[in-house]
């Protein structure tokens, strides 16, 4: 039996995890399996061996600060067909909803224009995504519409 790619890329993924804590000795000492486990978890050799779901609770909060954080949540979303996208902490998010909401549609417009005038002349293109900075735009909406849904489910939860 050989791996899928989705799972050759959580066996990555894992390794990231890994890394980002510093190692599989480092990271041996913050969860609940040895070196040796966290190294097959790891490893594309061992078709049979993944991490367990407590372990990546211990250990992937410690991987914070390496790039593409949180790499098995975010890896496990990609697989299941959606996106990791992290909610704002709420009390930091403010206020002002009328002017959330407005950022959320401005981004949302600009998303959207950027993304009308890169297909003027034809379909889309990596090169034409490129150019107009169709990811960061759409990124940025991603994170309007999230900090307006954290700032509604806040102030829904003062009134419980």
């Amino acid at each position: 039996m050989s791996l899928t790619p989705d799972k050759i890329a959580l066996k990555r993924a894992t390794g990231e995890m890994i890394l980002g804590v510093g190692g599989v000795e480092a990271a041996a000492s913050f969860c609940r399996v040895g070196k040796s486990k966290l190294s097959e978890n790891q490893g594309p050799q061992n078709e049979d061996s993944f991490v367990a779901l407590d372990v990546v609770a211990d250990l992937e909060p410690l991987a914070r600060s390496r790039p593409g954080w949180p790499h098995v949540t975010r890896q496990l979303c990609r697989t299941m067909g959606g996106a990791f996208v992290e909610l704002p902490d709420a009390k930091l998010v403010g206020r002002d909803l009328p002017g959330c909401a407005a950022l959320h549609a401005k981004e949302a417009s600009e998303v959207t224009a950027r993304l009308f005038e890169a297909t003027r002349g034809g379909p889309l293109t990596a090169a034409l995504i490129d150019s107009h900075e169709l990811e960061r735009e759409a990124r940025e909406a991603v994170e309007a519409s999230v900090q307006l849904l954290a700032m509604i489910q806040a102030i829904k939860g003062e009134g419980e």
